[in-house]
């Protein structure tokens, strides 16, 4: 992969700003309870090694047929600036693998789709149609490929963490406006450690 002058500065301030924070990143921010942070593009190695790893070359987001990858903006983090999140109100993820077939820096590892859990998805009942208005609306239940929203005894959706893969599906096809009623979390993420050239690695939920 080729580097232009600009991306080499970029690069070798990001890595200055990687040593000064200490080598390791945390996220400390909380909501609704749950774990707040980046989802990460499936085949994600650990975060603290994913922000130095990756070379933000975009080469993930510019393969990714769902569209559902966007660059982390300055805004949101100094550290993180420029790498790949997944961004599940535009588009969920598919787990075509693309990503991790084009990384040329190890940061998104060659992962099988069963492997795959990038977060869980949490429903926020005060905003959700079903649990708040009593309407008749189990679209998220209909759109989730991994079978891990099922109904209550009264008809309301809910999610099954052990099956969720964190995928974005049913957050994108909420239909509520603005801000879905379904959300993914980082919450029981699996992430992966730095393998090269490898179809598979061993992963660990965080």
């Amino acid at each position: 992969m080729k580097v232009n002058r600009r991306d080499f500065i970029k690069f070798s301030l990001l890595s200055l700003l990687f040593v000064l924070t200490g080598g390791k990143y945390r996220h400390r921010r909380k909501a609704e309870g749950m774990k707040d942070g980046f989802i990460r593009p499936p085949g994600a190695i650990v975060e603290d090694d994913f922000v130095y790893q990756c070379v933000r070359c975009s080469e993930c987001i510019k393969v990714c047929p769902a569209e559902c990858l966007v660059s982390v903006s300055l805004s949101e983090g100094l550290v993180e600036w420029g790498t790949p999140k997944v961004l599940p109100r535009k588009a969920g993820c598919i787990r075509c693998m693309a990503c991790g077939m084009v990384c040329p820096s190890g940061a998104i590892q060659r992962v099988k789709e069963d492997e795959v859990k990038m977060g869980t998805a949490k429903i926020n009942r005060k905003r959700c149609l079903v649990w708040e208005y009593d309407k008749d609306c189990l679209v998220c239940l209909e759109f989730c490929p991994a079978g891990a929203i099922y109904v209550d005894f009264k008809g309301r959706p809910v999610v099954s963490p052990s099956k969720c893969v964190g995928c974005g599906i049913c957050e994108e096809n909420c239909p509520v406006m603005g801000e879905a009623a379904i959300r993914v979390f980082v919450n029981g993420e699996k992430r992966f450690e730095l393998k090269r050239n490898l179809k598979t690695g061993g992963g660990k939920n965080v």
